[in-house]
């Protein structure tokens, strides 16, 4: 039986997130009158409205180049132009370490995108634009970290891109049970945990859970200090999908994800981002 997260766990600072925060959302909508077979619609688009995070974070996208910050911001841009004509609640700025300039502004989250280069970042000068660093490195990368940054390993450049494109929708267009951001920018994770991601999709909620859990690792099982549950979804995606999806999923993998959902109509099916800060 996997035991309770220490105080220094994600969930902890989220008063409105696990089962506990989904009882009392699904209570506050079913008390409205939904049902959990109604997809998703105008009570819900009107409470998202008027959610918590309706001022406008800035992001930097910051790499050893120009050209590689230009591209990575270009594609996270790109898969989010597929939902949305331009995000309203975060503005990004790319920007390389081989400019003379340097941004005007700090930002309120940061992040480097390491590769696989084997030198340290520049955390002194990344800390000094802004706060909330994140560092994305690829697999198997060698670079030795600094204890205390939000750290990330990557399969592949479409991974990342697509997991932060997803993450920041969620935030554009998700619906009022979702990520506390504010709690989520001033989390810092244990001390050499490092977080990765595993996804699925599918034409259902039970095929999409199936293919999520078809890529974890069975001789490394998921001990966790830390989850985020990103769900995607169609118009038609309704509160009963949404709790199926959690409570299937925290059973299989003995987890209590922090969750955090957005639909379009232009999504066919569902999809799952799962991603894990632990121990290496």
């Amino acid at each position: 039986m996997r035991q309770r997260p220490r105080s220094g766990a994600l969930k902890v600072h989220k008063p409105h997130s696990g089962n506990s925060g989904l009882r009392e959302y699904l209570y506050y909508l079913l008390n409205q009158g939904e049902s959990l077979e109604s997809p998703h619609n105008a009570t819900i688009q009107a409470g998202a409205q008027k959610s918590r995070y309706l001022d406008v974070k800035e992001v930097g996208l910051i790499a050893s180049t120009q050209a590689e910050a230009d591209r990575l911001n270009e594609r996270i841009a790109r898969a989010m132009r597929k939902h949305i004509s331009r995000p309203a609640r975060q503005r990004f700025t790319a920007y390389g370490l081989d400019q003379a300039w340097r941004p005007q502004h700090l930002f309120d989250e940061l992040h480097w995108f390491h590769g696989l280069s084997t030198c340290p970042p520049p955390q002194e000068l990344l800390q000094s634009l802004g706060s909330s660093l994140h560092i994305h490195l690829y697999e198997h990368s060698e670079t030795k970290l600094h204890p205390g940054l939000r750290t990330f390993h990557w399969k592949s450049e479409k991974d990342l891109t697509d997991f932060w494109a997803s993450l920041y929708l969620s935030r554009e267009l998700g619906w009022p049970s979702g990520l506390d951001w504010e709690s989520y920018c001033r989390w810092q994770p244990p001390i050499e945990c490092i977080a990765t991601v595993i996804s699925g999709w599918g034409s259902t909620p039970k095929a999409t859970l199936e293919a999520l859990l078809a890529s974890v690792d069975a001789t490394n099982p998921i001990h966790s200090e830390g989850e985020i549950l990103i769900i995607e979804g169609g118009m038609d995606t309704c509160l009963g999908d949404y709790v199926a999806i959690v409570r299937a999923l925290e059973r299989s993998l003995e987890l209590e994800c922090i969750t955090t959902i957005w639909v379009s109509p232009n999504y066919s099916g569902f999809g799952l981002k799962l991603l894990t800060f632990r121990h290496p």
